[in-house]
């Protein structure tokens, strides 16, 4: 195959893993006393030094040899100027430490050799933002040991981002200054500016992968149109399959902007609601059965407390410029979403994991080589609230709810397809509430004989119903049916269809990654229950974009649509610029979903 030829089919990782095997209030103090408690279950996870206590049936490992090479590789290239760009631009960047990478695998030397560890660590590694694996080998040392080689390149960590967006009209939607990277041990900080419709947030953050071992830690803070807020956690998850043992400790306190739409059914273009929620968690996870085909059982206490401090506003289009109104001049069905609660719930979470890894070249970005897990995950959840905790502020819910979540990635040949659905629902004294559904069905169709194209298609479907949250759907946007502006067609259920014929030229290979696009949305809404909902009969949309992407194999792809209606309410055609969205590695939901999620915690999310 030509070094500059997808390869259309899924294939094992690299030379080694082709000849495995698939096999701050109150919660502030318990998040301390935890760490001390987990602190001596994550040293029982990490993989034991088995010399001592057993034989290696397939030997030791006797060196581990860690090369980290820099972002972009002179000899890419024959033009000589962007050769020396490269060179500059190398020394501005510090590599990841080879300590760093050391000490992200599950083995070192000494310990047996273990084909599965590798794969592992090969995936872990992988997952971070800031560098990708370009090569776990092992060879035979003469002595019958092993020698592990890890060859990782690093992608340009340091950025200061003015990110323009274009939805009908030019805006600066992003200012960000990010270092992913500081110093090459994985520590992530970052100032951003980011300024998209209702939301308007300036914050500081700042998070490590490496707190007290292999726990994860980070904190952000910052102010939004309506108020303040403050972010943190601290987690210790499960390491791939390798290990037992997963904690969760997190806070968050803000206050947002809920945002509907009127869409012509009033004189203001949307309502602005103030929504301020305080959500403290602690939760836990054990891990039964064999990696790849595991049971996960959980506990959790999470305290939640949500209230809708005055004024609501309106707003005509510029979210600058607001006035505010009372309750009684809103629709009844937005004053039926604004249920204040305070509630202490435990949880029981159950789930089940089936999965195999395999790697695709140029699934979602032009050129990228990903690992994707292929198999099954199911999970429930049970939670029940108490009657403890009890906040003033807010009255004091009374209810248990279950919420369920199952996916799957199977490939057909070189194809590729995913599914998935979710489900929650509380029940209180008067019957069931707060339902919320969602649906995917996705699908990549790929070929040999045609080795630059990908066909993407994607179903999904959302639905609410007797909702005391705020909710509210809409069909058009950028992640609608592109030919509608953003607001355009609100409702309570959505149905909505996506197919893109994603092609790669071969050129340029060594510089950056370029392609094109063709496609097609189509899409319905429901009132429903929603406020300012309607129906909105079937809108469609057919449209074409570049796709690009520098440098050459990143993870992040830059769209540049235009979208024309063929159906429908749409005025004219519509250009958008932005990135990729819909990717299997985000993962496949309904932001508007998302938004209006009650519970936060479930089986998938350890």
């Amino acid at each position: 195959m030509p070094a500059t030829q997808l390869d259309t089919s899924a294939r094992p990782v690299r030379h080694l893993l082709a000849r495995t095997a698939s096999p701050l209030r109150r919660i502030t103090g318990l998040g301390v006393a935890l760490l001390a408690w987990a602190w001596p279950a994550a040293a029982q996870d990490a993989p034991p030094d088995t010399t001592a206590t057993e034989l290696c049936t397939n030997g030791i490992i006797t060196a581990i040899d860690v090369e980290s090479r820099s972002v972009y590789d002179p000899e890419s290239t024959r033009i000589g100027p962007l050769a020396w760009t490269y060179r500059f631009l190398n020394l501005l960047h510090v590599n990841t430490n080879q300590s760093f990478i050391r000490r992200e695998l599950l083995f070192k030397e000494g310990d047996c050799f273990d084909p599965f560890l590798l794969q592992e660590s090969f995936r872990l590694i992988d997952s971070y933002g800031f560098m990708m694996v370009e090569d776990i080998s092992e060879f035979d040392d003469g002595q019958g040991g092993h020698r592990v080689t890890v060859i990782t390149r690093d992608e340009w960590s340091t950025k200061v981002d003015i990110g323009p967006a274009y939805d009908d009209n030019l805006y600066i939607e992003r200012a960000q200054v990010t270092e992913e990277n500081f110093l090459g041990n994985g520590i992530f900080a970052e100032f951003t500016h980011y300024a998209r419709r209702e939301t308007k947030t300036q914050s500081f953050g700042l998070r490590t992968p490496r707190f007290f071992g292999r726990s994860d830690a980070g904190i952000a803070a910052g102010r939004t149109r309506s108020g303040k807020f403050i972010d943190q956690y601290w987690r210790y998850p499960f390491l791939g399959e390798a290990n037992r043992v997963a904690v969760r400790q997190g806070y968050t306190y803000g206050t947002d902007f809920f945002a509907y739409a009127t869409d012509g059914a009033a004189p203001y273009t949307q309502v602005l609601l103030p929504v301020r929620r305080e959500l403290a968690e602690l939760s836990g996870a054990y891990r039964f059965g064999d990696p790849g085909a595991s049971v996960i059982l959980g506990a959790s206490l999470t305290r939640d407390v949500v209230t809708y401090p005055l004024p609501i506003e309106v707003t005509y289009g510029d979210w600058d410029v607001r006035e505010p109104v009372s309750r009684d001049s809103v629709p009844t069905r937005l004053v039926d979403q604004l249920r204040e609660f305070s509630a202490t719930r435990v949880a029981l979470h159950l789930g089940t994991r089936r999965l195999r890894y395999a790697e695709y070249v140029g699934l979602d970005a032009l050129r990228e080589t990903t690992l994707t897990g292929l198999g099954i995950y199911a999970g429930a959840t049970f939670g029940r609230t108490l009657p403890i905790l009890a906040a003033g502020r807010a009255p004091r819910e009374n209810d248990w709810y279950a919420r369920g979540h199952v996916s799957f990635t199977q490939p057909l040949g070189a194809s590729l397809v995913h599914g998935s659905v979710s489900l929650e629902a509380r029940h209180i004294a008067a019957g069931w509430r707060d339902f919320l559904a969602e649906g995917e069905l996705v699908a990549y169709g790929r070929a040999s004989w045609l080795p630059w194209q990908t066909w993407f298609f994607r179903a999904s479907t959302a639905s609410a119903w007797d909702t005391t949250l705020p909710y509210q759907l809409s069909l058009g946007g950028r992640e609608g049916v592109r030919s509608l502006t953003e607001d355009r067609y609100p409702g309570g259920r959505m149905l909505r269809f996506i197919a893109e014929n994603r092609i790669v030229f071969p050129r340029p290979t060594d510089t950056a990654d370029l392609g094109m696009t063709l496609f097609g949305d189509l899409g319905q809404v429901w009132a429903g229950e929603a406020p300012f909902g309607v129906d909105s009969g079937w809108q469609a949309a057919l449209g074409v974009g570049l796709r690009i992407g520098l440098p050459n194999g990143t993870r992040n792809v830059w769209r540049t649509d235009l979208a024309f209606p063929v159906h429908g309410g749409g005025s004219g055609p519509i250009f958008r610029v932005n990135l990729e969205l819909n990717r299997l590695r985000s993962g496949f939901q309904t932001p508007e979903v998302i938004r209006s999620h009650r519970f936060r915690v479930g089986a998938e999310t350890f």
